[in-house]
């Protein structure tokens, strides 16, 4: 197999050396830098990272663009802001069937991941992400290293799982690539958090309060960002997470330490600190809106102090973070034949509140209104139950029993969509009411017409 490994840094040596080890690898690390270049080819080494280490002697490295052209496989590790230095180079050289493989971390404007800028800048499809707990100090050393493959199709997974062969390279796996891109920006505004912590109290209690709070707040922005749930509990979420938190090796934990112990001004006109944890807050930050945010108070409590400035070093309240409001949400619908549409606002409501109730008009209350359904009212229920989202389905059989329903249940927030905007404005006296945009280009109405439509052809 022939492998390319963009990017001779520490990241790009170490998984070249542990790929190396698979005799049925061919590896090139392809760089800039003459000088390292010649090292690496010469005395097998990489001395700018890794001091007194020798590389495999079976690594080649080149400076030559071309050697894209042949590749089975790409391996794209450079910081993320030298992707647009390097991306036009890649364009002329990747062969259609070559497999790209992103190990780089970071986000772009509005949320768009490395793999989706990749995707779209070069005109590329076959490309995955590889990412996980792992640190490029340990990896050289070839210790034992979980990474999460996000993939799409099975000759993908194939691919990677036969070059880690005969290597400490191990995986797990998803199709969520999305997920996993989110998930190796996000915990580095963590790490942060964690290493102030660590610094002011140096309490293992307090440290795993804080890191579950974290990972609840992780779990809330995936979802909003749209990664999926499950994704969390791979090496690319729980086990880098708590890599990058815990483990004095992480720069952005370093910071938080130098935070904690009042090395750290944000305020100070001279301050030089710029690691991926800021930068990434910054284009979270910039995606979320007021309510979600609502709900985010570690998060808010990082935008404070490096983006608005409001601070001058990371103070927090425990009261306001773990004392806050258990938020129930209800939203009511008929729900027949269940599309995207109703996902979507469903997922947008539950992540509103830590509760979602969902009225679901009964098949008599559907007489009533002059609708018909295609599915009778206890599969709806059963499908709507089955979704993540949805904690407790209630019948709802006649027009004015919202009222009782929201007091009866606690409820917070009640939610609809945006073509009911003003009728439950008289429920504001029991509980907050807000109107979410349907979702453009589907409804069951549209979805009836092509089934008739079907039937009639």
């Amino acid at each position: 197999m022939n492998i390319i490994v963009l990017g001779g840094g520490s990241f790009g040596t170490a998984i070249a050396h542990q790929l190396s080890f698979n005799i049925n690898n061919n590896v090139t690390i392809l760089l800039r830098n003459q000088k390292t270049m010649d090292e690496i080819n010469e005395l097998n080494t990489n001395s700018a990272y890794f001091l007194n280490r020798i590389l495999n002697k079976s690594i080649h490295a080149t400076t030559d663009f071309s050697v894209i052209k042949q590749a089975d496989l790409l391996l794209i590790s450079i910081p993320t802001k030298s992707m647009n230095a390097v991306i036009e180079d890649l364009k002329a050289q990747l062969n259609p069937q070559t497999l790209v493989v992103n190990m780089s971390k970071g986000l772009y404007e509005h949320g768009q991941t490395i793999v989706e800028y990749l995707t779209e800048s070069l005109g590329h499809n076959n490309i995955v992400s590889l990412k996980g707990a792992s640190f490029s100090t340990e990896m050289i050393e070839r210790t034992p290293t979980l990474l999460t493959l996000g993939y799409r199709k099975k000759e993908q997974f194939d691919m990677i799982e036969s070059i880690t062969k005969n290597t400490n390279i191990y995986l797990d796996f998803t199709t969520d690539i999305r997920g996993v891109e989110l998930l190796s920006a996000l915990k580095n505004i963590y790490a942060i958090l964690l290493g102030n912590i660590d610094a002011k109290f140096n309490s293992a209690n307090t440290r795993f309060l804080f890191l579950t709070k974290a990972f609840s707040e992780i779990r809330i922005i995936l979802n909003i960002l749209g990664g999926r749930e499950d994704t969390l509990f791979l090496s690319c979420g729980i086990g880098d997470i708590c890599l990058t938190s815990l483990n004095d090796l992480s720069r952005n934990r370093t910071l938080g330490l130098l935070i904690g112990k009042g090395f750290y001004n944000s305020l100070s006109e001279d301050n030089s600190v710029v690691l991926e944890g800021i930068k990434t807050l910054r284009l979270i930050d910039g995606v979320l809106n007021e309510q979600q945010r609502m709900r985010l108070p570690l998060l808010n409590k990082m935008i404070s102090l490096f983006i608005d400035k409001n601070e001058s070093s990371l103070n927090l309240d425990f009261d306001s973070v773990f004392r806050g409001k258990y938020k129930t949400v209800i939203t009511y619908g008929t729900f027949d034949l269940l599309h995207y549409g109703h996902l979507e606002i469903l997922r947008r409501a539950k992540d509103l509140g830590d509760k979602l109730i969902v009225g679901l008009s009964t098949d008599e209350f559907n007489k009533v209104k002059g609708k018909e359904c295609e599915i009778t009212y206890e599969r709806r229920k059963q499908y709507l139950e089955s979704l993540q989202f949805v904690d407790l389905v209630i019948p709802e059989d006649k027009w004015d029993q919202k009222a009782d329903d929201i007091l009866n249940n606690n409820v917070d927030l009640m939610v609809m969509g945006d073509d009911w905007k003003g009728k439950f404005d008289d429920l504001n006296s029991l509980c907050e009411v807000i109107y979410l945009p349907r979702t453009k280009g589907i409804s069951t109405t549209a979805i009836k017409a092509i089934m008739k439509q079907g039937e009639s052809n």
